[in-house]
């Protein structure tokens, strides 16, 4: 496996974790009206909220730098190496400060739930815009990245369609990515954030999930080609074993007839054998009772002693 393999594999625990986050905050009121919710829930969920934030913008990010080393194979130029490499540099500067962001919003952190605590916040508002917004433009960028490239690339068309395909489901998931945005203007706007945020939160999943797919398209095709050639073996396989069976089932058949042909010659010519034997040691007896009986006719020689047919005349004639 190679670096993109295991960045995938990471993104793929990160989105799970995602998910987990998602509904346990479910459980606290998450997509309910806050006039339904505890306080003391409301308290969790602004810490679930917190950590699904970090751990929804970390899926992405390493998403977007699975898909970048899988662009470094295909890269033949030194421009376009360097330019997959400035973009993971990036994109890891980008979680490095949100990283730290995201904890400091809030000085103490304790202000976002409670607001008799004294201290400050920054623009949390401006911040997930601009976060956000990045997103969506690395979306843009990743997908225009290679154009070149892949139209340069001499390959039939069926595998040019396949690629087509993964850059169609990357395009949709940058709608996710702006979808999503759109949710969370109306989000910092609402005067009910917690059951705003239903569907918000539905297109990040959807988001994360469409991106994993993407990052793992390029890398399932040997399966699928191997999938492929296992049901095209197994395909012409099939045939032959049936044209085996039938020729098995014949050859069997025939030999059972050869050897009920061989069993009826055998018996047929032990019997011409035994009735000849016979009819040797009757026709002696009779000739020697010929000669002892001159008066008694000539015996009929038995039905297996070849006896010389008598000519037809060469035209006959019928009365009717």
């Amino acid at each position: 496996m190679g670096l993109e393999d295991w960045t995938a594999v990471l993104a793929a625990l990160f989105a799970l974790i995602f998910l987990i986050v998602l509904l346990v905050s479910a459980k606290y009121g998450m997509g309910f009206s806050m006039v339904s919710v505890e306080p003391e829930d409301v308290v969790e969920n602004i810490k679930l909220g917190l950590a699904g934030i970090v751990v929804y913008k970390t899926t992405v990010t390493i998403i977007k730098i699975s898909i970048l080393l899988i662009y470094l194979r295909l890269a033949i130029t030194k421009t376009f190496t360097y330019l997959c490499m400035g973009s993971i540099a990036l994109l890891g500067l980008y979680q490095f400060a949100v990283m730290i962001i995201v904890p400091l919003e809030c000085t103490p952190l304790k202000l976002l739930w409670d607001p008799t605590v004294q201290g400050r916040c920054i623009d949390i508002n401006l911040f997930y815009y601009i976060t956000s917004a990045f997103h969506i433009l690395m979306d843009v960028w990743i997908l225009i990245l290679p154009y070149n490239i892949i139209i340069a690339i001499p390959r039939p068309l069926r595998e040019r369609l396949a690629v087509y395909s993964v850059f169609g489901l990357g395009f949709f998931g940058t709608i996710c990515a702006i979808v999503r945005f759109n949710y969370l203007v109306i989000v910092t706007k609402s005067k009910d954030p917690f059951y705003d945020s239903l569907p918000i939160n539905v297109w990040s999943v959807i988001e994360v999930n469409v991106g994993l797919v993407c990052a793992c398209m390029p890398t399932l095709r040997p399966l699928f080609s191997k999938a492929q050639r296992d049901r095209t073996k197994l395909a012409l396989k099939k045939p032959d074993d049936e044209e085996t069976l039938i020729s098995e089932k014949g050859s069997t058949k025939r030999r059972g007839l050869m050897s009920v042909k061989e069993m009826f010659i055998s018996i047929r010519t032990g019997t011409f054998n035994d009735s000849n034997a016979s009819s040797t040691s009757s026709m002696s007896g009779y000739d020697d009772e010929w000669k002892r009986v001159p008066e008694r006719p000539p015996p009929v020689p038995p039905k297996d002693v070849n006896v010389p047919k008598t000519r037809l005349p060469d035209r006959m004639y019928f009365r009717i």
